[in-house]
């Protein structure tokens, strides 16, 4: 095999893996997802989403989706957590941890202390049997066979299907609220859309300037 061919084998491959891992996810679409959504609709605070390492930057772009969407979103990183900024959570917040193992050293430190302060706690994990899934009030399992890394160690696919449950959850949540496209609008006054829906001709023209012969 040359290196070309070496390389397209590859991509395709991890192509493939992922698309099957997304496929299957619909079959955890179950009553625990329907409650974790459940809860966060129905809470008075804000979501606050936290992880560690690859699960971090995923949260990070959950809370990104979730504030264009209707829904309040922090984001709080596992490790800062018990170093001060667990004063991030407030009384009505309910809190989102990702994590595929269920079994982070740094999530095993800090579910019980956000349970000691009895905020609601939504577990979004690979592993059902896990210290984070068991702790949790609800499940958001987001299921990865294997990883497409060769090695089965660099977080590829688990990554992948949390994205997707990402946005099923934040898509869900924008269902229930009715949200519109005026209100993304509201939130996006810079994108293309926004100007369309929110500005006037008035406001993007410059009528100071005056045609001369």
């Amino acid at each position: 095999m040359n290196t070309y061919e070496q390389i397209l084998d590859s991509a395709k491959r991890t192509i493939a893996m992922e698309l099957e891992a997304v496929a299957n996810l619909h079959t955890l679409i179950d009553q625990d997802f329907a409650k974790a959504v459940s809860c966060i609709y129905n809470a008075k605070g804000r979501v606050i989403i936290s992880g560690v390492g690859k699960s971090a930057i995923i949260a990070q772009k959950i809370v990104a989706t979730l504030n264009s969407t209707g829904t309040p979103a922090v984001f709080m990183h596992a490790a800062d957590a018990i170093h001060g900024d667990l004063g991030t959570i407030q009384k009505d917040d309910v809190v989102i941890c990702l994590s595929n193992s269920g079994n982070t050293a740094e999530i095993k430190v800090l579910i019980p202390l956000i349970k000691n302060q009895e905020n609601t706690v939504i577990a979004m994990t690979s592993n059902k049997d896990s210290f984070l899934a068991k702790q949790a009030d609800a499940l958001i399992l987001a299921y990865a066979e294997k990883e497409a890394c060769p090695h089965n160690l660099a977080p590829t696919t688990s990554t992948t299907v949390q994205l997707v449950m990402g946005d099923a959850l934040a898509l869900a949540l924008l269902d229930l609220r009715g949200f519109s496209k005026e209100d993304f609008a509201r939130f996006h006054p810079g994108g293309v859309l926004g100007k369309r829906l929110s500005l006037t001709v008035n406001e993007l023209c410059d009528s100071s300037n005056k045609p001369q012969v």
